[in-house]
């Protein structure tokens, strides 16, 4: 292939690729949509006493979801056909979604009303957890492993040009519409998703989707878990990217993103109508980011790149709780968000170059783990901000993620070293 077939537009010159790409941008429009309504919502109905508490909870009723189905989720992935599990996931995320706006609309609230919201979220957590590395898997499947690079870095740019916009209009949505009436428009975006996924002409290319479906037992799903942690256990470069966004994530997400919303609006005092324009900053710093990574997918150090997204990560959180300014906000939304970008679209590229086909999927379902880790540390994190204030909790945090990058990075220097093979006259990757 020549380097203008390998360009970073190559793969939008693939029609499944482009169908599979329109409908990763609407996930990534509705997931700051449901999330933040889901906390607002939470802040304004919950007692006085618990509602910090209580908004902690979303993200554990998330990590919980993610932590019991993320795992089931890639074995799925890698025995089923992909297309039809996506299809399947967003047909019963239609469902969650709908049940939630219900509960919001009718004003149920009480220990019952709470207790049925944390059920829903679980359970659309679940099925998020298996929808998300089923996609990942899927565009070596629709791209082959040449222009896996850019279709990746291209998935990024199509999901971080919608996320800023939703951001910034999450806040003028709920008030328009109601909290009710801004998680319900979300349904859109599923059906939306379902069509453009169910054009696709996709063809499975792993043995287990080829087979007829057919029963699939507890063992057999233990079997396939097993297969795909072994394999991690004994590959460092894989392993360790696991255990870097394991540990950063946990102390770093939480603060930044699950309990985000919560600093803007109480601590810092930016009135809701305002705070999507604040927290925009992080989408446009995943956007400029996931640009320079499209612009630039024939990158082979790809190590070295994990740990600039890390440590840039870092800095942001570190400014964002720096001062209780809205500038402050907006330089380190921007540093978080180009951070993380970098970081989350190097390391799938990386272990997709070095997991074969037939486990990727087990592989990108633990790879998501950190996101269930993330927001189970949530709650933790929410009862010492009870209990010391966020103010003094979160600046804590933030040189403590620091301090652990830095221990990782320097420690496991094959991490940093960790490269891409680029193909050579139509071969394909090493």
């Amino acid at each position: 292939m020549t380097t203008e077939t390998l360009g970073p537009l190559a793969p939008l010159k693939n029609p499944n690729f482009r169908l599979l790409l329109a409908g990763f941008a609407i996930g990534q429009m509705l997931m700051p949509l449901q999330f933040i309504t889901q906390i607002l919502w939470v802040q304004a109905t919950a007692p006085r006493d618990v509602w910090l508490i209580l908004v902690a909870f979303i993200a554990t009723s998330r990590g919980l979801g993610a932590l019991a189905f993320g795992l089931y989720g890639g074995a799925l992935a890698d025995r089923f056909n992909r297309q039809r599990l996506l299809l399947l996931m967003q047909s019963l995320q239609i469902i969650t979604t709908i049940a939630i706006a219900g509960l919001m609309y009718f004003s149920i609230g009480g220990w019952i009303g709470f207790t049925v919201f944390f059920i829903l979220t679980f359970l659309s957590s679940g099925l998020q957890s298996i929808d998300a590395p089923t996609r990942l898997a899927i565009v070596p499947d629709v791209l082959g492993p040449q222009l896996t690079p850019s279709g990746m870095s291209l998935n990024q740019v199509a999901g971080q040009v919608a996320m800023p916009l939703a951001m910034m209009v999450t806040g003028l949505t709920i008030d328009l519409m109601g909290f009710s009436g801004a998680y319900a428009l979300t349904v859109v975006g599923h059906l939306l998703a379902i069509i453009l996924i169910g054009l696709m002409q996709y063809q499975a290319s792993t043995p287990s989707s080829q087979q007829p479906d057919q029963a699939y037992g507890f063992l057999q799903i233990k079997t396939d878990i097993k297969v795909g942690l072994s394999y991690a256990r004994n590959q460092p470069v894989v392993l360790w990217i696991i255990i870097l966004l394991v540990l950063m994530m946990s102390l770093g997400y939480p603060a930044t993103a699950s309990l985000g919303p919560t600093w803007v609006t109480t601590v810092v005092g930016v009135p809701i109508h305002r705070m999507g324009f604040v927290v925009m900053f992080w989408g446009i710093g995943s956007l400029m980011s996931a640009l320079l990574l499209a612009r630039f997918s024939n990158i082979v150090h790809r190590g070295a790149t994990i740990g600039f997204g890390a440590l840039l990560f870092c800095v942001g959180f570190i400014i964002l709780v720096f001062s209780k300014q809205e500038i402050n906000l907006m330089i380190g939304n921007f540093g978080l968000g180009a951070g993380m970008t970098t970081l989350m679209v190097s390391s799938t590229i990386l272990i997709q170059h070095i997991v074969p086909n037939e486990i990727r999927g087990r592989i990108m379902s633990l790879f998501q783990l950190n996101m269930a880790f993330a927001q189970l540390m949530t709650m933790p994190i929410a009862l010492l901000g009870q209990w010391f204030t966020l103010a003094v909790v979160f600046p804590i945090l933030s040189y403590a993620t620091f301090a652990i990058v830095i221990v990782v990075l320097v420690s496991q220097p094959q991490l940093i070293r960790a490269k891409i093979h680029l193909p050579r006259s139509g071969n394909p990757l090493a």
